[in-house]
């Protein structure tokens, strides 16, 4: 996430009749002299730029609650420097557990209703009736999306939605007044899973820091992890405990050697064994790996190539 894109999104995809919106999460930090805090910003926008978002289960801290703030209005032009520096503050919150900028909204629907739009987003069904999840919280848009398909999603009244996104840019949300996309019990299945997603990119974008001498299957790209990297997250969650494995390190333990060294590497004979034996309980399955050294992946990942492992 960089000011370009912010600007670029601005300039190509908010339209003059439309407000835009910077989308703030107050139970993440800002220091109280930051141009982006709360009180700094009723003081350079007004009052009226603000309109909070009462999440059902703040309702007795409605301080906390998000809020959209209006950066410019139909006709008129944002702050430019407001827009950097929250496009700078989204770029810096991207390890950090609660992220202060969750994104930029165009709309023409009063800010009212813009508001409730967004909390209804987080109204998803489950087994006995519906649960709220903050789904304004980018990682767990970022989910929410995933489940539906491309260019799908019951986004309108909001036009265009930049999110920023778990590798590191940001995706663009576009609603349409003709779709209705309806919440499946999938949705809320994913959301339950959020902080696991959390704490395996976190992993994984450490992991990608460190100067590993082995590992093949590492991202090498430009941004810090590869797109849909929410969704790759989290089908490597579900498929190991559809391996069996229960306990969070465990799961994430798999998960991190698979993304690093090869994809399948849970139908290695060897490490096969070793997961049924964390499956089993018998040990943690990090301290069951560890006598694995870069020589003992590298002929894991040899014996998986040449048998040519399912891609």
């Amino acid at each position: 996430m960089t000011p370009a894109s912010v600007q670029a999104f601005v300039a190509e995809q908010h339209a003059p009749d439309a407000t835009l919106y910077v989308l703030l999460d107050l139970l993440a930090d800002c220091a109280a002299d930051d141009p982006l805090h709360i009180e700094a910003l009723r003081q350079t926008l007004g009052n009226d730029a603000v309109m909070p978002l009462h999440r059902p289960d703040l309702i007795h801290t409605p301080s906390a609650c998000p809020v959209l703030v209006a950066l410019a209005t139909p006709g008129t032009s944002p702050s430019q420097e407001l827009l950097t520096l929250s496009a700078l503050r989204a770029h810096e919150d991207l390890d950090r557990y609660k992220r202060y900028v969750c994104g930029w909204l165009s709309s023409s629907a009063p800010s009212r209703d813009l508001s409730a739009h967004i909390v209804l987003l987080g109204q998803l069904p489950v087994e006995q009736g519906r649960a709220f999840f903050p789904v304004h919280e980018p990682l767990r848009l970022e989910l929410l999306a995933g489940t539906f398909r491309s260019n799908e999603g019951p986004w309108w009244p909001i036009r265009h939605w930049l999110v920023p996104t778990s590798s590191g840019t940001g995706s663009v949300l576009v609603g349409k007044p003709e779709h209705s996309t309806a919440m499946g019990i999938c949705t809320a299945a994913v959301q339950l899973d959020a902080l696991m997603v959390s704490s395996l990119l976190n992993s994984w974008r450490r992991a990608l820091r460190l100067p590993l001498a082995y590992a093949p299957a590492r991202w090498n790209g430009p941004a810090a992890l590869p797109p849909q990297a929410a969704a790759q997250a989290y089908i490597q969650i579900q498929q190991a405990r559809q391996l069996g494995l229960s306990h969070q390190d465990d799961i994430l333990t798999l998960a991190l050697h698979r993304l690093m060294l090869h994809p399948h590497l849970h139908q290695h004979t060897g490490v096969r064994a070793l997961i049924e034996q964390a499956v089993q309980g018998q040990a943690p399955l990090s301290q069951l790996l560890a006598p694995y050294n870069d020589n003992a992946w590298q002929r894991a990942v040899s014996d998986l190539t040449h048998a040519g492992a399912l891609q």
